[in-house]
Protein backbone atom coordinates (compact mmCIF):
# COMPACT_ATOMS: atom_id res chain seq x y z
CA UNK A 1 0.00 0.00 0.00
CA UNK A 2 2.67 2.48 0.98
CA UNK A 3 4.61 1.89 -2.69
CA UNK A 4 1.76 2.16 -4.27
CA UNK A 5 0.95 5.27 -2.72
CA UNK A 6 4.40 6.53 -3.68
CA UNK A 7 4.14 6.11 -6.96
CA UNK A 8 0.63 7.84 -7.49
CA UNK A 9 1.45 10.86 -6.04
CA UNK A 10 4.73 11.62 -7.83
CA UNK A 11 2.63 10.83 -11.10
CA UNK A 12 0.09 13.26 -9.98
CA UNK A 13 2.48 16.26 -9.51
CA UNK A 14 3.87 15.21 -12.69
CA UNK A 15 0.57 15.59 -14.69
CA UNK A 16 -0.22 19.06 -12.91
CA UNK A 17 3.22 20.07 -14.14
CA UNK A 18 2.69 19.41 -17.52
CA UNK A 19 -0.35 20.76 -17.48
CA UNK A 20 0.55 23.76 -16.36
CA UNK A 21 3.69 23.87 -18.51
CA UNK A 22 1.00 23.73 -21.74
CA UNK A 23 -0.69 26.35 -20.59
CA UNK A 24 2.16 28.84 -20.19
CA UNK A 25 3.39 27.67 -23.37
CA UNK A 26 0.03 28.02 -24.97
CA UNK A 27 -0.30 30.40 -27.94
CA UNK A 28 2.24 30.57 -30.74
CA UNK A 29 2.96 27.43 -32.12
CA UNK A 30 6.87 26.36 -32.22
CA UNK A 31 7.15 27.99 -35.70
CA UNK A 32 9.89 30.85 -35.20
CA UNK A 33 10.52 33.30 -38.06
CA UNK A 34 14.46 35.56 -37.42
CA UNK A 35 13.26 39.03 -38.17
CA UNK A 36 15.88 41.12 -39.88
CA UNK A 37 17.31 44.50 -39.12
CA UNK A 38 16.66 46.87 -41.76
CA UNK A 39 19.19 49.83 -41.69
CA UNK A 40 16.37 52.24 -43.79
CA UNK A 41 12.91 51.87 -43.68
CA UNK A 42 11.00 49.07 -46.09
CA UNK A 43 8.98 51.04 -48.92
CA UNK A 44 5.43 49.50 -48.30
CA UNK A 45 4.55 48.95 -51.96
CA UNK A 46 3.57 45.26 -52.15
CA UNK A 47 6.96 44.49 -54.20
CA UNK A 48 10.04 42.23 -53.29
CA UNK A 49 12.62 44.77 -54.07
CA UNK A 50 13.57 45.67 -50.49
CA UNK A 51 13.08 42.01 -49.50
CA UNK A 52 16.33 40.30 -50.41
CA UNK A 53 17.73 36.55 -50.21
CA UNK A 54 17.53 34.99 -46.57
CA UNK A 55 14.93 37.33 -45.35
CA UNK A 56 11.70 35.47 -45.89
CA UNK A 57 10.90 32.23 -45.50
CA UNK A 58 8.62 29.56 -47.58
CA UNK A 59 5.97 27.25 -45.57
CA UNK A 60 5.75 24.71 -48.67
CA UNK A 61 2.98 22.88 -46.42
CA UNK A 62 0.49 26.09 -46.71
CA UNK A 63 2.09 27.61 -50.24
CA UNK A 64 3.22 30.59 -48.10
CA UNK A 65 6.32 32.88 -48.29
CA UNK A 66 6.90 35.00 -44.83
CA UNK A 67 9.23 38.02 -43.94
CA UNK A 68 10.03 39.60 -41.18
CA UNK A 69 12.43 43.17 -40.86
CA UNK A 70 12.48 45.88 -38.32
CA UNK A 71 13.86 49.05 -37.27
CA UNK A 72 13.93 50.89 -34.09
CA UNK A 73 10.56 52.51 -35.06
CA UNK A 74 8.43 49.59 -36.99
CA UNK A 75 8.28 45.84 -37.85
CA UNK A 76 7.44 45.17 -41.22
CA UNK A 77 5.90 42.09 -42.72
CA UNK A 78 6.03 40.53 -46.11
CA UNK A 79 3.18 38.02 -46.69
CA UNK A 80 3.03 36.00 -50.46
CA UNK A 81 1.08 33.51 -52.15
CA UNK A 82 -0.64 32.37 -55.18
CA UNK A 83 -3.95 30.88 -54.46
CA UNK A 84 -6.34 32.64 -56.25
CA UNK A 85 -9.16 31.58 -54.32
CA UNK A 86 -8.03 32.95 -51.18
CA UNK A 87 -7.11 36.03 -52.94
CA UNK A 88 -10.78 36.26 -53.84
CA UNK A 89 -11.61 35.90 -50.02
CA UNK A 90 -9.44 38.41 -48.70
CA UNK A 91 -10.85 40.85 -50.84
CA UNK A 92 -14.26 39.85 -50.20
CA UNK A 93 -13.84 39.26 -46.32
CA UNK A 94 -10.23 41.26 -45.12
CA UNK A 95 -7.17 39.74 -44.01
CA UNK A 96 -6.36 39.97 -40.21
CA UNK A 97 -2.68 40.36 -39.02
CA UNK A 98 -2.80 39.50 -34.95
CA UNK A 99 -0.09 40.94 -32.95
CA UNK A 100 0.94 39.88 -28.98
CA UNK A 101 3.84 41.65 -27.37
CA UNK A 102 3.32 38.78 -24.81
CA UNK A 103 4.59 36.72 -27.08
CA UNK A 104 1.49 34.31 -26.59
CA UNK A 105 -1.62 33.52 -29.26
CA UNK A 106 -3.92 36.86 -28.23
CA UNK A 107 -6.24 38.11 -30.70
CA UNK A 108 -6.85 41.98 -29.13
CA UNK A 109 -4.27 44.19 -31.16
CA UNK A 110 -5.18 43.16 -35.11
CA UNK A 111 -4.87 45.50 -38.62
CA UNK A 112 -7.54 43.99 -40.83
CA UNK A 113 -6.78 44.54 -44.99
CA UNK A 114 -9.09 43.84 -47.30
CA UNK A 115 -7.15 45.21 -50.48
CA UNK A 116 -6.24 42.85 -53.70
CA UNK A 117 -6.85 41.97 -56.97
CA UNK A 118 -9.24 44.11 -59.25
CA UNK A 119 -12.57 42.13 -59.30
CA UNK A 120 -11.40 41.93 -63.57
CA UNK A 121 -8.45 40.39 -62.22
CA UNK A 122 -10.60 37.40 -60.26
CA UNK A 123 -12.66 36.89 -62.47
CA UNK A 124 -9.66 36.00 -65.06
CA UNK A 125 -8.48 32.84 -63.15
CA UNK A 126 -12.56 30.92 -63.09
CA UNK A 127 -12.26 28.01 -64.07
CA UNK A 128 -13.77 27.44 -68.23
CA UNK A 129 -17.61 26.84 -68.56
CA UNK A 130 -18.01 27.61 -65.04
CA UNK A 131 -19.03 31.45 -65.25
CA UNK A 132 -18.17 34.04 -62.55
CA UNK A 133 -18.88 35.60 -59.85
CA UNK A 134 -19.09 38.97 -61.51
CA UNK A 135 -21.60 37.51 -63.95
CA UNK A 136 -23.99 36.68 -61.14
CA UNK A 137 -24.53 40.65 -60.33
CA UNK A 138 -26.21 42.99 -62.55
CA UNK A 139 -24.71 46.23 -63.48
CA UNK A 140 -25.21 48.24 -60.41
CA UNK A 141 -24.02 45.36 -58.04
CA UNK A 142 -21.18 44.93 -60.08
CA UNK A 143 -20.22 49.01 -59.70
CA UNK A 144 -21.20 48.60 -55.78
CA UNK A 145 -18.94 45.98 -55.75
CA UNK A 146 -15.61 47.80 -57.36
CA UNK A 147 -16.81 51.04 -55.40
CA UNK A 148 -16.29 49.20 -52.32
CA UNK A 149 -13.29 47.02 -52.99
CA UNK A 150 -11.72 50.49 -54.28
CA UNK A 151 -12.53 52.06 -51.02
CA UNK A 152 -11.09 48.77 -48.86
CA UNK A 153 -7.97 48.98 -51.15
CA UNK A 154 -7.29 52.66 -49.21
CA UNK A 155 -8.64 51.45 -45.67
CA UNK A 156 -7.53 49.77 -42.64
CA UNK A 157 -9.61 49.04 -39.87
CA UNK A 158 -7.50 48.76 -36.34
CA UNK A 159 -9.19 46.12 -33.90
CA UNK A 160 -8.34 46.88 -30.30
CA UNK A 161 -10.63 44.12 -28.11
CA UNK A 162 -9.88 45.34 -24.73
CA UNK A 163 -11.27 48.68 -26.00
CA UNK A 164 -13.60 46.74 -27.78
CA UNK A 165 -13.25 49.46 -30.68
CA UNK A 166 -12.85 48.89 -34.70
CA UNK A 167 -11.62 51.98 -36.14
CA UNK A 168 -10.98 52.70 -39.89
CA UNK A 169 -8.05 54.48 -40.73
CA UNK A 170 -6.36 55.03 -44.05
CA UNK A 171 -3.35 52.68 -45.34
CA UNK A 172 -0.87 55.45 -46.55
CA UNK A 173 0.81 54.79 -43.03
CA UNK A 174 -0.42 58.74 -42.09
CA UNK A 175 -1.75 57.43 -39.11
CA UNK A 176 0.90 54.94 -38.28
CA UNK A 177 -0.10 51.55 -39.62
CA UNK A 178 0.90 51.48 -43.63
CA UNK A 179 -0.44 48.39 -45.73
CA UNK A 180 -0.35 47.76 -49.66
CA UNK A 181 -1.12 44.99 -51.90
CA UNK A 182 0.95 43.98 -55.05
CA UNK A 183 0.95 40.99 -57.45
CA UNK A 184 4.46 40.60 -59.28
CA UNK A 185 5.21 37.67 -61.11
CA UNK A 186 1.45 37.10 -60.58
CA UNK A 187 1.92 36.29 -57.22
CA UNK A 188 -0.29 37.73 -54.55
CA UNK A 189 1.77 39.94 -51.97
CA UNK A 190 0.70 41.69 -48.92
CA UNK A 191 3.26 44.11 -47.61
CA UNK A 192 2.60 45.64 -43.70
CA UNK A 193 4.62 48.38 -41.83
CA UNK A 194 3.26 48.17 -38.05
CA UNK A 195 4.75 51.23 -35.43
CA UNK A 196 6.41 49.38 -32.50
CA UNK A 197 5.33 51.70 -29.97
CA UNK A 198 2.75 54.57 -30.03
CA UNK A 199 3.50 58.36 -30.97
CA UNK A 200 2.36 61.61 -31.17
CA UNK A 201 1.99 60.88 -34.95
CA UNK A 202 0.47 57.40 -34.22
CA UNK A 203 -1.82 55.71 -31.79
CA UNK A 204 -1.73 52.39 -32.70
CA UNK A 205 1.39 50.45 -32.00
CA UNK A 206 2.70 46.90 -30.96
CA UNK A 207 3.72 47.97 -27.17
CA UNK A 208 7.28 45.85 -28.31
CA UNK A 209 10.76 46.63 -28.40
CA UNK A 210 14.12 45.57 -30.68
CA UNK A 211 15.03 42.43 -29.14
CA UNK A 212 11.53 41.98 -27.84
CA UNK A 213 10.05 38.77 -28.76
CA UNK A 214 6.42 38.39 -30.14
CA UNK A 215 3.65 36.68 -31.77
CA UNK A 216 1.90 37.26 -34.58
CA UNK A 217 -0.79 35.54 -36.30
CA UNK A 218 -2.50 36.16 -39.70
CA UNK A 219 -5.88 34.73 -40.47
CA UNK A 220 -8.06 34.93 -43.55
CA UNK A 221 -10.80 33.19 -45.55
CA UNK A 222 -14.01 31.37 -43.82
CA UNK A 223 -16.67 34.46 -44.69
CA UNK A 224 -19.33 34.26 -42.30
CA UNK A 225 -22.88 33.97 -42.95
CA UNK A 226 -23.51 37.38 -41.37
CA UNK A 227 -20.54 38.80 -43.41
CA UNK A 228 -22.33 37.70 -46.69
CA UNK A 229 -25.55 39.33 -45.70
CA UNK A 230 -23.87 41.93 -44.80
CA UNK A 231 -22.13 42.29 -48.25
CA UNK A 232 -25.09 41.34 -50.10
CA UNK A 233 -26.97 44.21 -48.10
CA UNK A 234 -24.45 46.81 -49.19
CA UNK A 235 -24.72 46.16 -53.04
CA UNK A 236 -28.81 46.26 -52.41
CA UNK A 237 -29.88 43.34 -52.31
CA UNK A 238 -28.34 40.24 -54.93
CA UNK A 239 -28.84 36.47 -55.57
CA UNK A 240 -28.93 34.13 -52.41
CA UNK A 241 -25.62 32.00 -53.35
CA UNK A 242 -22.40 32.47 -51.43
CA UNK A 243 -20.01 35.76 -51.71
CA UNK A 244 -16.86 34.24 -51.80
CA UNK A 245 -14.50 32.06 -53.09
CA UNK A 246 -13.39 30.14 -56.83
CA UNK A 247 -11.34 26.96 -57.78
CA UNK A 248 -8.24 27.48 -55.80
CA UNK A 249 -4.87 27.47 -57.36
CA UNK A 250 -1.65 28.60 -56.03
CA UNK A 251 2.13 28.29 -55.21
CA UNK A 252 2.96 25.21 -53.30
CA UNK A 253 1.11 22.82 -51.47
CA UNK A 254 -1.77 23.44 -48.69
CA UNK A 255 -5.27 23.31 -48.17
CA UNK A 256 -6.03 25.52 -50.68
CA UNK A 257 -3.15 24.48 -52.91
CA UNK A 258 -3.86 22.92 -56.53
CA UNK A 259 -6.56 22.66 -58.95
CA UNK A 260 -10.50 21.62 -57.75
CA UNK A 261 -12.84 23.06 -55.75
CA UNK A 262 -16.31 21.91 -54.58
CA UNK A 263 -19.62 21.97 -56.02
CA UNK A 264 -20.60 25.02 -57.24
CA UNK A 265 -24.52 26.47 -55.25
CA UNK A 266 -26.87 28.71 -55.86
CA UNK A 267 -24.86 31.38 -57.86
CA UNK A 268 -21.68 32.31 -56.24
CA UNK A 269 -18.84 29.20 -55.39
CA UNK A 270 -17.95 28.13 -51.75
CA UNK A 271 -15.61 30.60 -50.16
CA UNK A 272 -12.17 28.76 -48.71
CA UNK A 273 -11.78 27.03 -45.23
CA UNK A 274 -10.31 29.62 -42.67
CA UNK A 275 -6.98 30.13 -42.55
CA UNK A 276 -4.43 30.90 -40.20
CA UNK A 277 -0.60 31.23 -39.55
CA UNK A 278 1.16 32.04 -36.28
CA UNK A 279 4.58 32.59 -35.68
CA UNK A 280 6.80 33.64 -32.95
CA UNK A 281 9.38 36.17 -34.19
CA UNK A 282 12.63 37.86 -31.82
CA UNK A 283 12.84 41.72 -33.01
CA UNK A 284 16.17 42.07 -34.07
CA UNK A 285 18.17 44.69 -32.48
CA UNK A 286 20.62 47.49 -34.19
CA UNK A 287 23.92 45.81 -34.88
CA UNK A 288 26.85 47.21 -33.15
CA UNK A 289 28.66 49.60 -34.99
Amino acid sequence: MGYKNLIIIPTKILMLLAFAGLILMGGCKNTEVQSHWSAEPVKVDGEMTEWPSGSTVYFEDSGVQLGLRNDSQNLYILFRFGNQAWARAIRRGGLTLWLDNSGKKKKDFGIRYAGGPSPSEMQEGQMPNRGGFLDSLTPEQQQRLIDMQTTAAHQIIVINKKSDQEITISADGSSGPEVSFGSPQGTYTYEFSIPLQKSDLSHYGIGAQPGQAICLGLEWGGMSESDRKRMREEMGGGPPGDMGGGPPSGMGGGRGGGRGGGPRGGSGMQPPAKQEIWVKTQLASSPAK
